[in-house]
């Protein structure tokens, strides 16, 4: 890779390609070597490429909705990604690896997970919070006005309670720690109680489960539970814990099944743990770029 990568910087040095000569000399598992970093790059370049339309065209539809007028701030959402302005406007951001208590005006507690955004919005009638994107554990002080959280098309609404919310690749999850919270998902409605969890996922599929009440927020301890949880939501939350992007080259992974007890402590080989049951596998293209492949 440390030669593919001189190679892609300066195509044209004679100096680069004798290495490259050298190296694929030395044998035939030498050459193949090359020839797999080289298909390897070539799916990370897919990959960012598909990653970059999609945003895209997020971006045109706001253009259509916002008007003219704001044709240049979306200018500055395209040149930094939707993600990134999302976080520029957040009340509150945590960065890789990172986790974040906040005391809220209420006197409630909001812990948010690596990578995550939230915003917040208290009236004399109503506590709300929004989580953007990645995680956040809600612990309610209890007191006459609704406590609501949203995240995705689910909105949670509690008294007083502890539970979280996760968004990660498409999939909002809301899990109760303590007492009870009611959620509404679309058109369905349920009441969720101590271990309880529901998850909306594309195409508005609805899911639901029970663990012990203490795996809830498990990120809290550098861990993910998963229980049949698709590989790309798997994937989104592992990679808020290192850094670069972490692109799954295979559409065909992204939504399998997968369960397991992760450590996010090591979130690389907790990447090769997620997709090794399908064949997959963990390319580092740079230390910026990671794609996961069954090739």
């Amino acid at each position: 890779m440390a030669l593919l990568l001189a190679w892609q910087a300066r195509p044209d040095d004679e100096a680069v390609r004798e290495d490259v000569r050298r190296f694929c000399a030395l044998g035939s598992d030498r050459r193949a070597a090359w020839e797999e970093a080289k298909m390897v790059y070539r799916l990370a370049g897919s990959a960012v490429a598909e990653k970059r339309v999609r945003q895209r065209r997020r971006v045109t539809r706001r253009q259509a909705l916002a008007g003219v007028g704001a044709l240049g701030l979306i200018g500055a959402g395209a040149l930094f990604g939707p993600g990134q302005w999302q976080r520029w406007h957040a009340d509150y951001t945590t960065s890789v690896a990172e986790i974040k208590s906040i005391q809220l005006p209420d006197g409630s507690w909001l812990t948010l997970g690596p990578e995550s955004a939230v915003d917040i919005a208290f009236s004399d009638r109503l506590r709300r919070v929004d989580v953007l994107d990645g995680m956040a554990l809600c612990e309610v002080a209890p007191e006459m006005r609704p406590f609501e959280a949203n995240t995705g098309d689910l909105r949670a609404t509690a008294l007083g309670t502890r539970f979280e919310l996760r968004q990660n690749g498409g999939r909002s999850v809301v899990g109760v720690e303590q007492g009870t919270v009611e959620v509404i998902a679309g058109a369905e409605a349920a009441t969720l109680h101590a271990g309880d969890w529901l998850a909306s996922g594309p195409g508005s599929s609805i899911e639901r489960g029970h663990r012990d009440a203490g795996q809830t927020a498990a990120w809290r301890q550098k861990l993910l539970v998963a229980e049949r949880d698709p590989v790309g939501a798997v994937v989104a939350e592992i990679a808020r814990w290192r850094t670069g992007e972490v692109f799954i080259a295979d559409p065909g992974l992204m939504g399998v099944p997968v369960s397991g007890l992760y450590d996010l402590q090591d979130p690389d080989a907790a990447l090769a743990a997620v997709v090794a049951p399908y064949g997959g596998k963990v390319r580092h293209v740079s230390p910026w770029i990671t794609v996961l492949t069954r090739i």
